[in-house]
């Protein structure tokens, strides 16, 4: 039975005085209402986890907990599902009702209750109950989703991580009898027959270089991020050392220009995008000019700031976007060998770290590689002190 399109709602009545309470379930049974009763404050706690109702009608003056105890303890219970508690009262007694809306409860009706005023007061009651629960819906199924797009992530990372990891073995193979044929029949092969060695020696080569990348990319996506306190000096630093025989063939030259030494970061993370920007810059060295590369850092408006410089070939700006994609290449592989994967690497790196990474070049005029993140980064997290020159 509903009343001029009044829905019907599991109603839970905490009345004690047995008078009272058949009077306001006969009320709300006129309106349609299904009703649960209980009689004091421990009851309508048991009655509600049983129940489920939609709507409590809460007497304040209860034996036991109070109405305003019992509606504290029913939201603890009832967390982040939103179940409306009306406190019923008498004329002149509501003065403390500020303590039981602190409780948790919404609403308050005086006694005796009339018809009318209870039909208006389940109306508006329904209003709102309807957006709350529409609400809910739409966190319940967005939370659903996000919880089936991440395992589908999950599921994706480890694929190709074990695809990626298993592809190895039989390529080391292939290279291996394909470098054993070349030394041990090579006076059986024709020119053509080395020839298409060579290409399986390349290929496989670069298939490892390749493999060697993405499994890079997955770690950084897959891994958890520890950040803590660094000197970039002394990161430059290691990366120009473990690039100096690189350098040294390329009469190449690094500067280091560091403005603001001691930052937060997560030290993987870091050293992977500025090792791949090195190795971008020697690939891209501009002919009959020696290669002049800078590494800089300062703080800008609460953000760690790092640049990778370099007087190389450059690139233009229509395709700044582009470059920043998995596998994206604005070159030729047989004019600048690469897999294509480095700056996604960067990307991603300055991503897990809540950062971003960007670049601006013209052709020809070399080109300008940023890494920003926010200072506050990992804050929360457990950092390690920097390590005195002179020792811990």
């Amino acid at each position: 039975m509903t009343v001029e399109g009044l829905p019907v709602l599991k109603v839970l009545l905490v009345e004690d005085d047995p008078l009272q309470s058949a009077k306001t379930v006969a009320l709300l049974e006129h309106l349609g209402q299904r009703v649960v009763l209980a009689c004091d404050g421990a009851q309508a706690i048991e009655r509600f986890c049983s129940e489920n109702p939609d709507l409590i009608l809460m007497d304040v003056l209860l034996p036991g907990p109070n109405g305003f105890e019992t509606t504290r303890r029913i939201k603890e219970i009832a967390g982040t599902h939103w179940v409306p508690v009306i406190y019923l009262t008498v004329l002149g007694s509501h003065g403390n009702l500020v303590e039981g809306l602190l409780a948790g409860g919404d609403d308050y009706l005086i006694k005796p209750i009339g018809l009318e005023i209870l039909e208006a007061k389940l109306r508006s009651v329904l209003r709102t109950l309807k957006l709350y629960r529409a609400l809910e819906e739409s966190r319940d199924n967005l939370e659903s989703a996000n919880a089936a797009l991440q395992h589908a992530n999950r599921e994706l990372e480890t694929f190709t991580y074990a695809v990626a990891h298993d592809l190895k073995s039989p390529l080391r193979a292939i290279n291996g009898y394909s470098t054993l044929l070349a030394s041990t029949e090579s006076s059986a092969l024709s020119a053509d027959g080395h020839e298409y060695l060579r290409k399986i020696v390349e290929g496989t080569e670069y298939m490892g270089r390749l493999i060697d990348d993405l499994l890079e990319y997955s770690r950084l996506e897959r891994g958890s991020m520890n950040f803590e306190r660094l000197d970039v000096a002394r990161v430059a630093e290691a990366l120009h050392a473990e690039f100096r025989a690189e350098l040294d063939q390329r009469d190449a030259h690094i500067t280091i220009n560091i403005a603001s030494r001691e930052i937060t970061a997560d030290r993987n993370a870091l050293t992977q995008a500025l090792r791949n920007l090195l190795s971008n810059a020697l690939k891209f060295a501009a002919a009959g000019r020696p290669l002049e590369i800078e590494i800089g850092s300062r703080k800008e408006n609460a953000c760690h700031r790092l640049w990778v410089r370099d007087n190389g070939i450059g690139f233009d700006m229509r395709h700044h976007d582009r470059i920043f994609d998995i596998f994206e290449r604005l070159h030729r592989s047989e004019d600048y060998p690469g897999t294509g994967v480095g700056l996604a690497i960067v990307r991603k790196a300055m991503q897990r770290m809540g950062g971003r990474s960007w670049g601006s070049s013209s052709p020809g005029q070399g080109a300008i590689f940023h890494l920003e993140w926010p200072e506050s980064q990992g804050s929360q997290l457990q950092r390690t002190r920097v390590p005195d020159e002179n020792g811990p």
